[in-house]
């Protein structure tokens, strides 16, 4: 449990004893935790809501006297007292992860060129990538290509909080809006 709860106690037993089936034309609890941030309020409610076995189901199309029959035949008491309050206990905790660190480096020689990729994950584990450029290019373009290659890979593994590291003060400044890109 997470302290005092948001519901009725009788209500709160039919919610730990069966499957609540929640009939909606769409997913209101994915779309709240679908968002980066959640509001305090939110994310209480999340925590107290995940002691229970909710299943979404999509609503078919219903026509409006089913419901008002529905509502009818299941009236609130009046004795039944809502309350938007919430405990004022600190019930939950959000761990907040590092970002991940990506150090990239770009080689060019006269057969083509090579880059490395490193990402060094919030728990310190080390993955390292490294490829080879057929094309022939320069310096500079392997490096471009070697920060390309690690965000595509970030991406892939959907880690997009990340600190980008690398040794080309003209790759870095241009991420930075430092330097102005004159040429593409």
């Amino acid at each position: 449990m997470f302290g005092a709860s948001l519901l009725n106690p009788k209500v709160e037993a039919h919610f730990q004893a069966y499957v609540v089936r929640l009939v909606s034309r769409e997913n209101h609890i994915k779309f709240m935790m679908s968002k980066p941030v959640l509001s305090d309020r939110l994310a209480r409610w999340y925590l107290q809501f995940q002691q229970f076995e909710l299943v979404y189901i999509p609503q078919k199309a219903i026509k409006r006297q089913a419901l008002a029959d529905f509502l009818e035949d299941h009236p609130i008491r009046d004795d039944l007292k809502l309350t938007n309050e919430l405990p004022d206990e600190d019930a939950m905790v959000i761990e907040i992860q590092p970002p991940w660190k990506i150090h990239f480096n770009g080689a060019a020689h006269h057969g083509g060129g090579g880059v490395g990729v490193v990402f060094i994950t919030s728990q310190g584990d080390v993955l390292h990538y490294s490829f080879m450029l057929t094309q022939l290019c320069c310096n500079n373009v392997a490096e471009y290509q070697a920060l390309i290659i690690g965000l595509e890979i970030a991406v892939k593994i959907k880690q997009c909080q990340l600190q980008v590291f690398g040794d080309s003060y003209l790759v870095i400044n241009q991420l930075l809006r430092s330097y102005e890109v004159k040429k593409t």
